[in-house]
């Protein structure tokens, strides 16, 4: 299965070095995925080497949210977490420059597939919380064969990476919703139609759309988004996420429920279960979340969390 060519047209306003990117983009992309993992672990490997960059964030949040564990087990997980976060980057290139089929191929095991076809085909609408744990991407491909969800897209400031991805999305049953009031309205309208979305509920939101809510404990400024969609539809709410089963095994798509206090009238009650659901989800594996992100960076008694 080969790579789809991109579009000329999205390519001629490109500056040369935006050219070069895009090339070297469509070179990972054909590369195995066997070999994409590797280097992904080496490059895990070689960040593990330096203390005060992305490992040094790792850390830190590991601190935070498993104050109760060794320093030997943060090191461990700091480590298999960089080698995490290299290989899906490199996946997520093979992701976006092959057709979809090939994404979903790789899903070799599906739980609670039965939770994820009734919640879809629900009247009410169907709101999929997506955190940043594992390969989202592959999975995209496999909810796209199903469903045709509405996705918020903030463009990327990378002109090449920007095309890249939009390319991708294009081939799937996807509509891109700007990251803006026009895409809540979009959404808001998709769900009360009896459609699907798909949210990432775990990014720092804007001063305007967040209140602090409890996470691992920690009170922690946490997007409200999700749980106001979820208050005014009263659509039905799944989790899914989408992890590797070990080396030439393919993927896992896991299918579950959320807190039902999400749907609580009280926007706090809401939220903090929604940090919960995503919380018990990393608990499982913390070396799969995306711990190099900056979680902490505004909490309500915690100052200065990444000086």
């Amino acid at each position: 299965m080969s790579a789809p060519e991109l579009q000329t047209e999205n390519t001629l306003a490109l500056s040369t070095q935006d050219r070069v990117s895009l090339k070297i983009l469509g070179f990972f992309s054909r590369l195995s995925l066997s070999t994409l993992q590797y280097l992904g672990f080496l490059i895990g490997c070689i960040a593990a080497w330096f203390p005060h960059g992305p490992a040094w964030v790792i850390r830190r949040n590991l601190k935070l949210c498993f104050p109760e564990q060794s320093e030997r087990w943060i090191n461990t997980t700091t480590k298999q977490n960089l080698i995490y976060t290299a290989q899906t980057a490199l996946e997520f290139t093979k992701t976006w420059g092959m057709p979809p089929e090939y994404s979903i191929q790789q899903m070799t095991e599906i739980e609670n597939e039965a939770l994820f076809f009734a919640a879809t085909q629900s009247p009410k609408g169907c709101l999929i919380i997506a955190p940043h744990y594992g390969n989202w991407e592959f999975m995209n491909s496999w909810v796209s064969q199903h469903a045709k969800p509405v996705i918020m897209y903030k463009p990327s400031k990378n002109k090449s990476m920007d095309i890249f991805v939009r390319e991708a999305r294009t081939r799937l049953s996807t509509t891109l919703a700007p990251t803006d009031e026009k895409g809540v309205k979009a959404i808001f309208k998709t769900l009360r139609s009896g459609g699907v979305s798909i949210l990432l509920p775990d990014h720092t939101p804007h001063d305007n759309g967040g209140i602090f809510a409890p996470f691992f404990g920690i009170s922690v400024w946490s997007g409200i988004l999700a749980s106001k969609l979820i208050q005014k539809t009263q659509c039905d709410v799944i989790m899914l996420s989408c992890t590797p089963r070990g080396s030439g095994k393919g993927f896992k798509i896991t299918v579950e429920k959320v807190d039902p206090k999400v749907y609580d009238d009280d926007l706090l009650t809401s939220v903090s279960a929604m940090n919960h659901s995503v919380a018990n989800l990393i608990r499982r594996d913390p070396t799969q979340y995306q711990w190099i992100y900056k979680r902490f960076k505004k909490c309500e008694t915690l100052k200065d969390v990444y000086q």
